[in-house]
């Protein structure tokens, strides 16, 4: 049996993937801080799929895998690196796998909700990433540290490819190899996450450590096999800072409020299936990069337009009986809304035998079922919260 740390197991993806892991016979070593839950409050939210406590999780885990198979410390990994090494240190017991960081502060437009909230969010994410570097350096230099980075960190509308990591440039003649691509953020969460990235490149550069740092498209969707298996849903967010654009949609489809086009809906994005993220995390894991190794890929399954979006959200949503609307609205970022080059390479998961299983359609309408019918009604106050007040300006 090996060890796994995950950094932020409560949160959307880590809930899903720390299932995953167990299921798989790991021994998960999980930390959390429970902060997506009280970020989600303070927009005056709450999942539309009811999700259980913390506490019940935790003990849910280990009277189903084994009472050593989880560990959970509740914690910040960004305000305690002595106590996060402190426990790391008694914590792991068998070979690490891999450490793997989801510890994020995760909403572009709660980077911009206050000086306060973009300070907050720079402070988690780097700081957060630091800590963990320097634990590994000391205390796990073999091990593998995986990484979720942002489709965001490049400039969506920059009129050029999106190749994988690196890339050769030729200037004035001369020829520069293994140039990290350039980024361009959209927002203070994703200059927060171009901060890391590069903070990671060092460490594999000067400390050898070994790292695969992935920008990751945007997540959809609730459905995994351990998730239907074990009756132990992830989260579901629609409100303006975390329900990112399919989820909220299709929240917005259940409760009867319009759907909200941001300027012309033609600005297009990666997009994957939850499953299919957590697929990718575990290829990761699996297929692990030469020691001293920085590798990066683009995780993503199609690219689609906001536009796009809503027609597939529309359709789904027709087969249940739901009526849908569209409501273009003056988009509160600073970004391209109308058509433009969008191509991003993805060689990588392939080559590693990534093939995605589900279909954006199939996802939504899995979700649907799960939120309408005679609850539905509950989801009425969600009604207040769909509509974005952040600006970028």
């Amino acid at each position: 049996m090996k060890d796994v740390i995950v950094l932020g197991c409560d949160g959307y993806i880590g809930h899903a993937l720390t299932l995953r892991l167990l299921e798989g016979g790991y021994r998960v070593i999980g930390i959390d801080d429970y902060q997506r839950r009280e970020n989600v409050k303070e927009m005056d939210s709450f999942s539309a799929i009811e999700i259980e406590s913390g506490e019940f999780r935790h003990s849910k885990f280990k009277r189903i895998f084994g009472e050593d198979n989880f560990h959970f410390l509740s914690i910040s990994i960004s305000d305690n690196p002595g106590e996060l090494e402190y426990y790391l240190e008694n914590a792991v017991k068998n070979e690490l796998a891999g450490v793997i960081n989801l510890a994020q502060q995760p909403s572009a437009p709660f980077s911009f909700k206050s000086q306060m909230h973009a300070v907050e969010t720079t402070d988690n994410n780097i700081i957060g990433t630091l800590n963990v570097l320097f634990w590994m350096k000391e205390h796990a230099p073999d091990s593998h540290l995986i990484q979720i980075g942002s489709m965001g960190e490049y400039d969506h509308s920059a009129g050029t490819d999106i190749p994988e990591g690196t890339f050769n440039l030729e200037y004035k003649g001369r020829l520069a190899t293994e140039v990290i691509f350039p980024r361009r953020p959209g927002s203070f969460y994703h200059a927060s996450k171009v901060a890391s990235t590069y903070h990671i490149d060092c460490a594999c550069r000067w400390w050898g450590l070994t790292a695969t740092d992935i920008m990751q498209g945007v997540v959809y969707g609730n459905w995994t096999p351990e998730i239907e298996k074990y009756g132990s849903p992830t989260r579901l967010d629609s409100d303006e800072c975390f329900g990112t654009v399919v989820n909220r949609f299709t929240v917005q489809a259940v409760i009867g409020v319009p759907m909200t086009i941001y300027g012309e809906g033609a600005q297009k994005r990666g997009y994957i299936a939850i499953n299919d993220s957590i697929q990718c995390l575990m290829l990761a894991l699996e297929y692990v990069p030469r020691k001293g190794t920085y590798r990066t890929w683009n995780q993503l399954d199609t690219a689609n337009s906001v536009g796009e979006i809503a027609l597939i959200v529309s359709n789904a949503a027709t087969k249940y009986g739901i009526k849908t609307a569209q409501e273009r609205i003056p988009t509160p970022r600073v970004e391209k809304t109308e058509s433009f080059h969008y191509k991003v390479y993805t060689e990588k998961l392939r080559q590693l035998g990534f093939e995605p299983t589900r279909t954006m359609s199939e996802e939504i309408e899995y979700v649907i079922t799960k939120l309408a019918g005679p609850t539905a009604s509950e989801l009425f106050p969600l009604r207040d919260v769909v509509m974005p007040e952040i600006t970028w300006k």
